[in-house]
């Protein structure tokens, strides 16, 4: 029988895999509401434009890690923050990891129990999907980097797939009109579309673990953001399109309202929203996995343990409790937007900062040997 913990490296291919399959998750699904309140018509240049910033953001950060390339963040922020500062540059990524963690948890029960399980509490649906992640979190690199490859090409074309049969009832004038009047609201929401395209970050535990090959880190990370673009704007555009503006920034899910009057000729399918979530489902799967195996790493790195399970079994459950203090609308409001903030600092001022001070500590370092 195959080893599956045997893997420890993967191709810069795999890495961009992983950055697409954590970021497509929950948010693909809660967002777009959000973004069609502030933008309209306009939402899918908003959504484009955030993918050219926050490649810009991952861009910086497969740089910095370069200039650390056996390095993972924990080991070198101390390094050019300081003890302290170091210190509180991981607990920001951290901190920032384990509050989107809980916001997708909230996200997802209410989610399936509002569309599949009516009569079933949110809180044990949450219960079961992060349990099936802790599992998986638990094991190796190697093993849940086939898990997410598996089910990311397993489930990610089935939900384009169900997306795209809402063409049927697709109206091209609800998109007028095309181009915005305030490009000043454009560019605020393409930063909160930050939301949707959030997961990247991880490319600062896991470069030191990607084998240089032909095709440069730079360039999978940003097939990544061009597959994610692809599919985040195709389904603004379907929204719009299907539902109106005015009518998608009151729904509840828009992303799973589109398809829900697609009525395909010849058949008996019902209730075509099932199947959209039942492929939305892995996806979350692997987000969650991904991101409390990325947060175990970095406390078993910070406090020098020598295996993240420990962490991963103490983590779900305040991760779980995290989830049941969310349950209020307010609390939850509030936290997304901190949320919001803390991604947005740590991508576009603690990472460039963090990269200036790794440039300068190297020319210092060649002054002195030169």
């Amino acid at each position: 029988m195959a080893n599956l913990e045997a893997k420890t490296k993967m191709s810069a291919m795999q890495l961009g895999l992983v950055v697409a399959t954590t970021a497509i998750g929950a948010q693909i699904i809660i967002m777009p509401a959000e973004l069609i309140k502030q933008t309209a018509q306009a939402t899918w240049l908003s959504v484009l434009l955030g993918g050219f910033i926050f490649y810009g953001a991952a861009y910086l950060m497969i740089k910095l890690g370069k200039q650390y390339p056996e390095e993972t963040m924990v080991e070198y922020m101390p390094r050019l923050w300081g003890r302290w500062g170091g210190s509180i540059v991981i607990w920001w990524f951290n901190l920032l990891y384990m509050l989107v963690f809980t916001l997708i948890l909230c996200c997802f029960s209410r989610a399936i129990t509002f569309i599949m399980f009516d009569r079933t509490p949110p809180a044990v649906v949450a219960m079961g999907i992060l349990a099936a992640s802790t599992y998986c979190a638990l094991q190796d690199w190697g093993t849940i980097l086939r898990v997410l490859q598996l089910l990311f090409f397993l489930a990610v074309p089935m939900l384009v797939g169900m997306w795209l049969l809402s063409l049927l009832n697709f109206q091209p004038e609800n998109l007028l009109p095309l181009l915005p009047e305030d490009i000043a609201e454009v560019i605020a929401a393409s930063l909160k579309s930050w939301d949707m395209y959030s997961g990247y970050e991880i490319i600062l535990l896991l470069l030191p673990a990607v084998a240089r090959g032909k095709i440069s880190m730079e360039k999978a990370v940003g097939g990544a953001f061009g597959c994610m673009g692809l599919i985040f704007v195709s389904i603004m555009v379907i929204i719009v399109g299907v539902l109106t503006a005015a009518s998608a920034k009151n729904a509840v899910y828009p992303a799973i309202m589109v398809i829900r009057a697609v009525e395909l000729p010849g058949t008996f399918i019902e209730r075509l929203e099932n199947y959209l979530v039942i492929a939305w489902i892995p996806i979350v799967f692997d987000t969650l996995a991904v991101m409390l195996f990325i947060v175990a790493q970095v406390c078993m790195r910070h406090y020098h343990y020598a295996d993240h399970r420990p962490w991963v079994m103490a983590l779900a459950p305040l991760l779980y409790l995290g989830n049941e203090l969310l349950s209020g609308f307010k609390t939850f409001e509030i936290m997304s937007k901190i949320a919001t903030w803390l991604g947005l600092g740590f991508s576009l001022a603690v990472v460039p900062l963090t990269l200036i001070l790794a440039w300068r500590r190297k020319r210092r370092w060649h002054e002195r040997c030169g």
